[in-house]
């Protein structure tokens, strides 16, 4: 017992004797404590006030840059954003390594809070950027040949080799006739699975992460062209009388046997002459307040006003060296040629069979333009209603055309160094609003403001430029079939029907892209060939009785595919609208 008690005295004396070495080491472990909260503290405080400071540096180099090569304004810029950004400009540094980058760096103190308990009251932070305009590719990189973006079950039919891989958000089956394959694997948020008697199939994989329909709406629609209600009407200059006409008639006037007028001519009422085939040539202007109706060739060497109608003979020539300026309506019955700036009549333009009507210049109609005859325009065509080729007439365009009502190109050849715009203001939407039936060479663009777009027709079609349409696309081609290079782009449905349809331009693209409504490709004989892709997010695209041929992916909300035969590998080519574009960005 005394023990015991002995023991225990000495237990107490020992840990009083303790006391103060436990006070120590506490008092150290408070001070490694602190050391460490300022150590954190101070550093993201720092790390925070570099990331602000970098973000100045960026928005000043990327804002710079825009200016390069004037580097005056270019360091202003780069100053004006670094205050936008907060900060003052005492210790920026600009500099311009090249002529086409800009360096902003900044060196500075920053504040420090438990720190400067020890005696550290600022650290020093620095920041640079550096910016340059590069050409940035808009290509859409996609990782699967088919998308199948609805959770409704989908299955591969038809005879195909699919050279990549294949997913859907609904159940995935992949049938088909004997010898199909898919190289690369089948995927489905929800089951995949495959007819291991008719399809080789690398791998499957079910339950796999579902995935929303990718949006490349504004990539593929930057190029198409962009067009408003303005763009249909021009206005030129007036021909007013000059007061100076050598040659003046009061009234109505029949010029009968002149062959030779010299000097200006002015004609208070309507004009004719006699049936001739000499040529009348006036040395000058001619001035018409009415009516205008040669009956013989006529050569005026300078402007022409006709305030009421101008009507040639049949068979009878008219060349003007200058402007045609015509308040009413138009009718070439004989070969035409009229240089200068403008050909203008305020009605419709008839032109009529047989014979050739050549425009040096820009051309406006303010009605309705049928030609029944060779055309050749060396100058935009404005048509403020329906824009007629009939019969098999020649046509040729080094120009743009626009039809502020319908367009319809009947069988001949068509030629068209230029765009196409039609309107379609009160067009009867039943009814295609464009309608191409005639052969057509076409390098530009297609716009079709609202209602049915349609190729038609026997003829080949070589159309290197975007197809669009406010409203649908149709293509019911016959044997000659279609060779484009761009895009077909519709509001609504796109149907590529008829015998032979062939996308293979050496180099060339096609890209197929529906908005808001269906794709069907059916091509019933020869082949379907493109590189590109076929895109309908909200709608269906239906693959069937035809052979394909398609370098690119096809995405759609969902898809039916029963094609003849199909084959599928990426697109290794550049899209249209993956063109280069001039962007600013960050280098260091």
């Amino acid at each position: 017992m005394f023990f015991k008690a002995k023991k225990s005295r000495l237990f107490k004396r020992f840990l009083k004797a303790e006391e103060g070495a436990v006070m120590i080491v506490a008092a150290f472990g408070l001070v490694a404590f602190l050391s460490i909260i300022s150590l954190v503290t101070d550093m993201g405080l720092k790390y925070h006030q570099k990331s602000k400071l970098q973000s100045a540096m960026d928005a000043a180099a990327l804002a710079a840059v825009r200016y390069m090569p004037d580097e005056a304004k270019a360091r202003e810029a780069a100053l004006e954003y670094v205050e936008k950004n907060g900060f003052s400009t005492e210790s920026v540094v600009v500099e311009f390594p090249t002529n086409e980058i800009v360096r902003v760096s900044d060196s500075r103190e920053g504040k420090t809070i438990f720190a400067s308990l020890f005696d550290v009251n600022s650290v020093q932070i620095n920041a640079k950027a550096a910016a340059k305009y590069v050409n940035k590719n808009m290509a859409v990189d996609f990782d699967y040949l088919m998308f199948h973006g609805d959770n409704s079950s989908f299955t591969l039919n038809g005879h195909y080799n699919i050279g990549g891989s294949v997913f859907g958000n609904g159940n995935v089956y992949a049938d088909g006739g004997s010898g199909s394959k898919i190289t690369g694997a089948v995927i489905s948020s929800q089951n995949a699975d495959y007819n291991q008697y008719s399809v080789t199939v690398n791998r499957t994989q079910s339950n796999a992460s579902s995935q929303k329909m990718p949006d490349f709406d504004e990539t593929i629609m930057s190029v198409v062209p962009i067009a408003d209600e303005d763009m249909f009407t021009k206005t030129y200059s007036h021909i007013s009388k000059s007061g100076l006409y050598t040659n003046r008639y009061s009234s109505d006037k029949t010029l009968n046997s002149v062959i030779t007028i010299n000097g200006s001519t002015y004609c208070g009422g309507n004009l004719a002459t006699g049936w001739s085939s000499e040529l009348l040539t006036i040395y000058g202007d001619l001035y018409v307040e009415g009516d205008f109706s040669p009956q013989c060739p006529v050569y005026v060497t300078g402007n022409v006003y006709c305030g009421g109608n101008l009507t040639t003979g049949w068979d009878k020539n008219l060349r003007v060296g200058k402007n045609l300026y015509v308040e009413g309506d138009t009718s070439f019955q004989g070969s035409t040629i009229i240089y200068g700036d403008y050909f203008y009549t305020g009605g419709s333009l008839t032109r009529g069979s047989t014979y050739s009507l050549q425009c040096d210049c820009e051309t406006y109609v303010g009605k309705e333009m049928t030609l029944s005859g060779p055309a050749k325009f060396n100058g935009s065509v404005y048509c403020n209603g329906n824009f007629v080729k009939q019969g098999s007439t020649t046509l040729n365009v080094n120009g743009n055309i626009y039809a502020y009502e319908t367009l319809d190109l009947q069988s001949g050849g068509t030629v068209i160094n230029g765009d196409i715009f039609v309107w379609g203001e009160s067009a009867d939407l039943a009814e295609p609003v464009t309608e191409i039936c005639a052969p057509l060479t076409l390098n530009g663009d297609i716009y079709n403001n609202k209602g049915e777009l349609r190729l038609s027709g026997q003829g080949a079609y070589l159309i290197k430029g975007v197809l669009y349409s406010g409203g649908s696309i149709t293509t019911n081609q016959g044997p000659s079939g279609i060779t484009l290079s761009g895009c077909i782009i519709a509001e609504d449905d796109i149907y590529i029907g008829g015998s032979t349809h062939t996308y293979n331009e050496t180099g060339g693209t096609l890209s197929i892209y529906s908005r808001k409504g269906d794709i069907t490709l059916c091509s019933q004989q020869g082949g379907f060939d493109a590189w590109g892709m076929i895109y309908a997010p909200k709608g269906n695209v239906a693959l069937s009785s035809g052979d394909f041929d398609i370098h690119g992916s096809i995405i759609g909300n969902t898809i039916t595919c029963n094609p003849g035969g199909l084959n599928m590998s990426y697109n290794d080519r550049a899209l249209p609208y993956s063109k280069s574009v001039k962007t600013a960005v960050l280098i260091e």
